[in-house]
């Protein structure tokens, strides 16, 4: 059994190599894809093309868009002392955001009157709308207290009393700059890792088929366990590789911390990996043709991966059977545990909730593929 099963790896391994172009797609595209991926999709709004209508012309409100535009947040498009041509920016993206300064803001904040400063944004990236409404709103209650204590020193009272009496002190744990790549690029490792992965393999028995190799080893001693992991141990080796490739482009270029440890990190990633070699052979196993295995791998695998894992959008604010639906899937569970490692410095005894389902998984999965190669064999 085990020259067997030395020889399936060898010949799998011969494959592998001899397809330059495969092999280099393999080893190259994960790094390309952390790239993109991780400067692409980002959860931090900035410059925000906003618009400022400054109809008062004094000091305090030079003062006030100053403050905008000196904010990374907000880049300023649009100046003017009139309402003049704004709706038409508005309707073609040029400014997203219109702060507009009433008449009179000095005077009436000197006679110690409450003033209306009108927000208007674009509201069909709601998204952005309302984390930009929310940056805005920070800036004005700055902008107001600085206001109420400058016009209390001048009364002669104390500057105290203008601060709220309770105040709360942030502190932010594991991630403390908020740096949405800290959370994007180890969500990415899952991902990639379980779409390429499963299209690797999902190919390799169809491609046996196609190219009428099968029937050798049908006509071979080999037995079903040998030929799946025959196949699956190179894959596996050459997943690995693409998983450190992964990790030193996520640290290195976007410098995410790596806070937990190496070798469990790697353990945990070669039993998610696993999962995902073993859901591609299935899918090989079903099919004789490369392409239709190729349409299902990346079905069952890319859009679960992104949409139900929890990657970018939270499983608790979808509705309930998608919730119940998202425990069915694998990187559901590794993202958690990957996340925990790299920014929280978790071990087995934190995540091994998720790591039960992740071994169960992998396991249901390689003796499903054994079972179907043997009715193929048969």
């Amino acid at each position: 059994m085990k020259k067997r099963l030395l020889a399936l790896i060898r010949k799998e391994f011969l494959h592998i190599i001899r397809d330059a172009r495969s092999l280099y797609l393999a080893i190259g595209l994960p790094i390309v894809l952390v790239i993109l991926f991780g400067y692409a999709i980002t959860m931090d709004v900035r410059n925000i093309k906003t618009g400022i209508i400054d109809m008062d012309g004094t000091t305090v409100s030079r003062d006030l868009a100053a403050r905008i535009e000196a904010s990374p947040y907000f880049k300023v498009r649009f100046h003017s002392r009139s309402y003049s041509g704004f709706e038409e920016l508005l309707q073609s993206g040029e400014i997203k955001l219109l702060l507009a300064i009433p008449s009179g803001l000095a005077r009436d904040l000197e006679r110690g009157r409450d003033v209306p400063i009108q927000l208007l944004v674009d509201g069909s990236d709601n998204n952005t709308a309302q984390i930009a409404l929310n940056y805005l709103n920070g800036m004005l209650q700055a902008f107001s207290l600085d206001i109420l204590i400058q016009q209390l020193g001048f009364m002669g009272l104390a500057q105290s009393a203008a601060i709220p009496p309770v105040e709360a002190e942030t502190r932010i744990w594991y991630n403390p700059d908020l740096r949405s790549v800290n959370f994007i690029v180890p969500g990415l490792i899952a991902v990639i890792m379980m779409i390429l992965a499963a299209m690797l393999t999902s190919l390799t028995i169809a491609k046996e088929w196609e190219n009428g190799t099968m029937e050798q080893l049908i006509a071979s001693p080999a037995k079903p366990l040998e030929i799946i992991f025959g196949k699956l141990i190179p894959y596996f080796v050459l997943g690995m590789i693409q998983t450190t490739l992964i990790i030193i482009s996520g640290t290195w270029i976007f410098k995410v911390p790596l806070k937990g440890n190496l070798l469990l990190l790697f353990l945990v990633t070669g039993i998610f990996l696993i999962c995902g070699l073993g859901i591609g052979l299935f899918i090989s196993t079903v099919t004789r043709s490369q392409q239709l295995a190729f349409m299902l791998a990346i079905i069952f695998t890319m859009l679960p991966s992104f949409i139900l894992s929890g990657f970018i959008f939270p499983i608790s604010s979808m509705p309930k059977i998608i919730q119940y639906i998202s425990h069915l899937v694998p990187a559901k569970y590794f993202l958690t545990i990957i996340r925990g490692i790299f920014l929280k410095g978790s071990d087995l005894s934190i995540f091994w909730p998720e790591l039960v389902p992740l071994i169960i998984f992998s396991v249901v999965i390689v003796v499903g593929c054994i079972k179907r190669m043997r009715l193929s064999l048969e």
